[in-house]
């Protein structure tokens, strides 16, 4: 198997298409029809089943695609390091919006070399950019799944109610969460960490979760916390001297969590990936 037909592979597995890869590539679709013909000769199984006019992988496909993802990154390391970019090219970090809006920026501040490429998402994403090669690591608070992946805990959070600092709720040691629940909720999209956790809790706890608002801007939510519209559950970390707002503890469950670093078990580590991964790790 040679790179460029890695390339096509992947190409057909993007695009669910002989016709689609061809065309993204550039090349006649009987090429790339022939590439795919020759892989399943060499390895003896079929890549993709073929129903009616739609191309649907197989199991076998499945585990080509991700050794095929790996080399084409390995290529990719080594081409950006043997061409005398190596630790002068900007690390591309991904994080999830939380740790985005409250950690990352102080962090990389601290991170000497070009500045970093930064991308924003929920850690689904993110984990998805970190298969493909397209992100060097990442600092996120959801859970990571792939096994191809190294995760560290380095950062130690806790969400908390967040409200008006002329609420009632804002002279409390601590709320419970069943009376949480009777006010209006500002909360984080589905799909993202923050929002799975409180999820999973306010249904063990047998509590009605019906949000006033759901946005994946945290800076959107603390925005309307401030105009008067609700409460959220966030980190405190979130929170700048200016905003007016006040952070309470929730009694009654923990809702600590940890922030996680992420890079690919074959990712090569340079010196300034290193010392990103340092600073992560020496965070409080």
């Amino acid at each position: 198997m040679t790179l460029r037909a890695m390339e096509v592979f992947l190409q057909v597995v993007r695009t669910g298409s002989m016709r689609g890869a061809a065309e993204k590539l550039f090349i006649s679709q009987p090429s790339v029809s022939g590439v795919i013909a020759d892989l399943e000769r060499e390895y003896g199984v079929r890549l993709f089943e073929r129903l009616g006019k739609k191309l649907y992988i197989t199991a076998q496909g499945e585990t080509l695609a991700e050794y095929a993802r790996r080399m084409l990154a390995l290529s990719e390391e080594m081409d950006r390091k043997m061409g005398g970019l190596g630790d002068g090219a900007p690390l591309r970090i991904g994080a999830s919006v939380t740790v985005g809006a409250c950690v990352l920026g102080e962090i990389l501040k601290r991170l000497e070399g070009p500045p970093a490429r930064v991308t924003c998402d929920n850690t689904r994403i993110i984990e998805r950019q970190l298969l493909l090669s397209r992100l060097d690591a990442a600092l996120v608070e959801g859970r990571i799944t792939s096994p191809d992946l190294s995760v560290t805990p380095v950062i130690r959070d806790v969400l908390m109610l967040i409200c008006r600092g002329d609420s009632p709720l804002a002279a409390r040691p601590c709320v419970p969460l069943e009376e949480i629940a009777r006010h209006p909720l500002l909360m984080r999209e589905k799909g993202s960490a923050t929002r799975a956790a409180l999820d999973s809790l306010f249904e063990a706890r047998g509590l009605r979760l019906e949000p006033q608002w759901e946005c994946n801007n945290t800076q959107a939510l603390l925005g309307a916390v401030a105009q008067g519209f609700g409460v959220a559950l966030l980190s405190p970390r979130l929170i700048g001297p200016q905003d007016g707002l006040k952070a309470v503890p929730v009694s009654g469950c923990d809702l600590s969590r940890w922030f996680s670093l992420v890079v690919h078990k074959d990712k090569f580590i340079t010196a300034r990936l290193r010392a990103f991964c340092d600073l992560c790790a020496a965070w409080r």
